[in-house]
């Protein structure tokens, strides 16, 4: 059996008070790398917006231009600001772009790709164009000549990212490759109208199991959109901002792609009478909320997607539990499914029982469980304090 499940409580006994009592349950999936790995389907999104055509200026040039006096901190309104003035055509010229920095990442996307692989490219400012419909991975040349036009592209003054995402996920489930890793990689500045939008069409990949990585190019991008909707999907955020930095952020996200075998990892949740399903927490690979949950009744079911060997994802879940007598309990029953290489479905032989003893003897804690507990704890005062 390729994956298997490992529950830890945060205490194996509750202190008998008649009273429901809440319970921590960590949950983690093991499983060997297969040699099988799928192939890769990527829908790239480019912003080719009027600000990503702005010039940068990086902090090399700017530390010059201080030591130049030509950059000279005044204040507007009652806030610190610098401006700049006498810049030469030369450091214009030599100042990027965040379209230079996109134009550079499709390109060592051409490099990674292998003939069995997928891939799109779409454009978005006020409107979308698809500039690659999904291509097999032999025909990556022509992300070479794509990466020429978008100098030349005119979609619009404003922009509209909404437009972009759902043009690009249409076109990744119009292909056939099946099954493969899919991923959605978004670069922008995140600077957007129709937020709100972007957040609904990032609901729907997330309904059909298909991450979107943000890579926010520039040292001003919209971290506070951008990094929400990848946690959404289970996707990654990276910050760009120099051009030498995109490599490795490919290198990183492309190789998590390129080790999935498994995908469709579901925890099912089997609740005893009584049981309730209070909160899920996302531990590994990044502390987050996780919502991705089905229920019905007293099952319930966790989806996790595609499975990482590398990095797989642990979940912390609350159950609220009934005080009941002295003695042992069962709290709920788990299983995991997944689909193979080839599309098979499979499923977990054994469920696993999740059992607590109500006790009015010594209370132990497992001291790994309660440190995450504490981080979690962490996590939602800081996210109350930001909201």
């Amino acid at each position: 059996m390729p994956l298997s499940i490992k529950s830890s409580l945060a205490t194996p006994a509750v202190d008998y008070t008649g009273e429901p009592h809440v319970l921590y349950t960590l949950f983690e999936f093991h499983g060997k790398p297969d040699k099988s790995a799928l192939p890769v389907n990527i829908a790239l999104i480019i912003d080719v917006s009027k600000s990503m055509h702005v010039r940068l200026i990086t902090n090399q040039q700017f530390s010059q231009l201080a030591r130049g006096g030509q950059a000279q901190e005044v204040i507007t309104d009652g806030v610190p600001a610098y401006q700049v003035h006498s810049v030469s055509n030369d450091l214009i010229r030599e100042s990027p772009r965040r379209l230079d920095y996109v134009s550079k990442a499709m390109r060592i996307v051409g490099e990674y790709l292998r003939p069995s692989d997928h891939f799109s490219v779409t454009a978005f400012a006020d409107q979308a164009v698809d500039l690659i419909p999904s291509s097999p991975g032999s025909q990556r040349a022509l992300l070479q000549k794509a990466s020429r036009q978008l100098e030349y592209l005119n979609l619009g003054d404003s922009t509209n990212m909404a437009s972009g995402i759902a043009s690009a996920l249409a076109q990744i489930q119009t292909s056939n490759q099946t099954p493969c890793a899919r991923r959605l990689i978004l670069l922008t500045d995140g600077h957007t109208r129709r937020v709100d939008e972007c957040y609904a069409w990032a609901r729907r990949a997330q309904e059909v199991g298909l991450p979107l990585t943000t890579l926010g190019v520039g040292v001003e991008f919209n971290e506070d959109l951008l990094i929400p909707l990848a946690d959404m999907t289970g996707g990654n955020a990276y910050y760009i901002e120099t051009p030498d930095q995109i490599p490795s952020a490919f290198r990183k996200e492309l190789g998590v792609a390129y080790r999935i075998s498994l995908q469709d990892l579901q925890l099912g949740l089997q609740l005893q009478e009584g049981v309730h399903l209070r909160r899920v927490y996302r531990v590994t690979p990044e502390l987050g909320t996780f919502d991705r949950i089905t229920s019905s009744a007293d099952q319930h079911h966790l989806f996790l997607g595609d499975y990482d060997p590398s990095s797989p994802t642990a979940l912390l879940v609350e159950f609220i539990i009934p005080g009941g007598g002295v003695g042992s309990h069962q709290v709920a029953s788990t299983h995991l499914s997944w689909r193979n290489p080839d599309g098979e479905s499979q499923i977990t032989d054994n469920p696993e029982n999740i059992t607590i003893q109500i006790t009015e003897g010594h209370i132990e804690v497992n001291q790994r469980v309660m440190q995450i507990i504490e981080r979690v704890a962490a996590y939602r005062f800081g996210m109350f304090a930001l909201q």
